[in-house]
């Protein structure tokens, strides 16, 4: 994979040390147990006291706050606020696959959202089909009545979200496998990393990954300096028909209302005589 550092201004420098907020975790976690036993404690009083029942005397002494508890969580928060965390080249990129997903699963959802008129397609199909075949005219009015009974007209509008969604399904799916290109490529995050090192920037600093199909470069830009990391992934690109192919084994195309005879339950019915 080919890549291209272009340099627009000279970068910042920025110090960074490890993530690690265990003390901040931990001190906080001490103030929230004895926080949770004081509200158990007084809500018992509470709801105990309205019947007559008295609490003995130092109830409450097990959920008091004490200053040490304080002191440390107060220390955890400046040591907290103090430290200056960073980003490998690894986590970007880890990150950047996971936001990726997460988009292409939502542009997924959508398609099959806006192919339910086409699932009605689908059942029409295959009635239609099944009622040409026998000739028996029964058949054919189920057909007429399941038309007039269920909402399967197909608008323009339903032409446009269908067309649209796949548009969407096709752009993330390409974002998201050059993310995974990039993540599966060790020479590539590691010329990553070097070459940030070597500006004095950090991926903490790193915003506005995308990947642009029609040039095959996937970009990175920084929010403290204009320099743009520009990576070619023509090498990642497969043929249409390597898609359609690998689509026709895919359980999403397999469990589908065109890829599974047993969709509707047909199979079921067919088995039970």
């Amino acid at each position: 994979m080919k890549k291209i550092l272009a340099t627009i201004l000279a970068c910042l420098s920025v110090s960074a040390h490890s993530i690690d907020l265990s003390n901040l975790v931990n001190q906080s976690q001490s103030i929230v147990d004895t926080f949770d036993a004081g509200i158990q404690r007084v809500g018992g009083m509470e709801s105990l006291a309205h019947n007559g029942y008295i609490a003995p005397v130092g109830t409450v002494d097990e959920s008091k706050l004490t200053y040490e508890q304080a002191q440390a969580y107060n220390d955890a928060l400046q040591m907290t606020t103090e430290a200056v965390y960073t980003m490998t080249a690894n986590e970007f990129v880890d990150e950047q696959v996971e936001e990726a997903k997460i988009e292409l699963n939502t542009a997924i959802s959508a398609f099959v959202g806006a192919s339910e008129v086409l699932i009605e397609a689908v059942v029409i199909n295959e009635m239609a089909e099944s009622a040409q075949e026998s000739g028996d005219a029964i058949e054919a009015q189920e057909v007429q009545a399941y038309i007039a009974d269920n909402n399967v007209e197909i608008t323009d509008v339903h032409v446009d979200v269908y067309n649209d969604s796949l548009d969407a399904v096709e752009e993330t799916a390409q974002t998201y496998a050059a993310f995974v290109a990039v993540q599966s490529d060790e020479g590539l995050v590691q010329d990553m990393q070097a070459e940030v090192d070597m500006m004095g920037e950090d991926f903490l600093n790193a915003y506005d990954a995308s990947f642009d199909a029609n040039s095959g470069y996937a970009t990175m830009s920084f929010h403290t300096t204009d320099i743009v990391l520009f990576y070619s992934l023509e090498d990642a690109f497969v043929s249409a028909g390597d898609v359609l192919g690998a689509g026709q084994e895919s359980e999403f195309y397999t469990t589908s209302p065109t890829g599974d005879d047993c969709f509707f339950d047909y199979c079921e019915e067919q088995y039970a005589y």
